[in-house]
């Protein structure tokens, strides 16, 4: 058996507001279709996060129906969960489910849901759990534990699961704890976090297949040494190979953190570099130091071929301290209560309000209010 696993394609995502950037996000998440097809994989599975919201734009729904009739001429299917994008923040549909009549398969959206496939007289447990924020987190482990148990009278068999799982992120940003993790799948496809991880050196394998394109300067670096990719993973008779396929189609980007006299030498740097295609690269320039802001606007104004985001001036290079920042907001409440307990309530509570409907948010509320 031989499938394709990528997620966090936030289909829709328009970086900066410009609309050739909500179009790499089609066009890299296409590219990774086309692997798959070309590979001739049995099946698909997408670890959430498929659209950037719940209710994506027409432009983005008619994308993924392109992409899925594609699937549906050559009789492949997609198996799908979740991510915390993808969760209807009120009562309604969830925007995949629509697409069931080509063959998209959406799984585990509340608990745990298993099902068996079988390719080659050979079959495969397939589980899936969706991203669980909220109300929920708490029952994470126990469905875990459901799935692993199903999985032991396997040889073949995978979990799908959105969630952010330490240590591949800071702890007070993940729903589960890797020892928490059940042990009897062969492969764990995960997403959420946007970084590519694949632990192939122990059983079962473990992976984040990593977004298909970048969502933010934070992914710079870490795209710079590994680029995106999908994995297309081989599994029979109990064992399990699994490849990273790069991605060719994902524009080039870069940071330039550079001073008044050589920003334009950094720049034409980086540019004289092959590309993995002929997408103009997109630069973050900040020019540090006394700078004539006029002459640097008009410069960056005549490269051709290149996007520039900003720039940004600052008079001197600031030096790098540990600050809060968006993925760790508990920093910010304690900063702002100075108090440990008070903080920890607060981000429960926003963090329950942000993910769940309003009555399971006054619920919440009002047990700790109780206590």
């Amino acid at each position: 058996m031989r499938f394709l696993h990528l997620s966090d394609t936030h289909l829709g995502y328009r970086e900066y507001m410009m609309e050739l950037r909500e179009n790499d996000f089609y066009e890299s998440f296409n590219e990774a279709i086309d692997i798959g097809l070309d590979a001739n994989v049995d099946f698909f599975v997408h670890t959430g996060d498929l659209f950037d919201t719940w209710s994506p734009s027409n432009k983005a729904l008619n994308e993924f129906k392109k992409a899925m009739i594609k699937l549906y001429s050559k009789n492949k299917t997609m198996y799908l969960i979740m991510g915390d994008h993808d969760r209807p923040k009120r009562s309604d549909e969830i925007a995949s489910r629509i697409f069931d009549f080509l063959g998209v398969k959406l799984l585990g959206i509340n608990e745990i849901q298993s099902i068996t496939l079988n390719y080659g007289n050979e079959d495969l447990l397939l589980s899936g759990l969706s991203n669980m924020k909220g109300l929920r987190k708490n029952n994470i482990v126990n469905e875990y534990r459901k799935g692993d148990i199903e999985a032991k009278n396997y040889k073949n068999s995978i979990l799908m699961s959105h969630q952010g799982v330490s240590p591949y992120l800071i702890p007070e940003a993940c729903e589960v704890d890797s020892k928490d993790l059940p042990v009897n799948y062969s492969y764990l496809a995960f997403g959420h976090i946007h970084d590519s991880h694949l632990i192939d050196d122990r059983q079962p394998v473990f992976s984040y297949a990593g977004s298909t394109d970048l969502n933010s300067t934070n992914e710079i670096k870490n795209y710079l040494r590994n680029k995106k990719s999908v994995n297309l993973v081989e599994i029979s008779n109990g064992k399990l190979n699994a490849e990273r396929i790069k991605l060719k189609s994902t524009r080039y980007q870069n940071i330039i953190n550079s001073d008044y006299n050589n920003y334009l030498g950094d720049i034409n740097e980086i540019i004289s570099k092959k590309m993995d295609n002929d997408k103009s690269p997109l630069l973050s320039v900040t020019v540090h130091g006394d700078a004539d802001k006029d002459d640097v606007k008009n410069n960056l104004k005549k490269l051709d071929n290149i996007i520039i985001r900003g720039p940004v001036f600052e008079k001197e290079i600031k030096t790098v301290i540990e600050k809060p920042n968006m993925s760790r907001l508990l920093d910010y409440f304690n900063a702002y209560f100075n108090d440990n307990d008070m903080a920890n309530l607060a981000n429960t509570i926003y963090d329950t309000i942000k993910n769940e409907d309003i009555d399971s948010s006054y619920e919440l509320i009002r047990g700790i209010m109780i206590k």
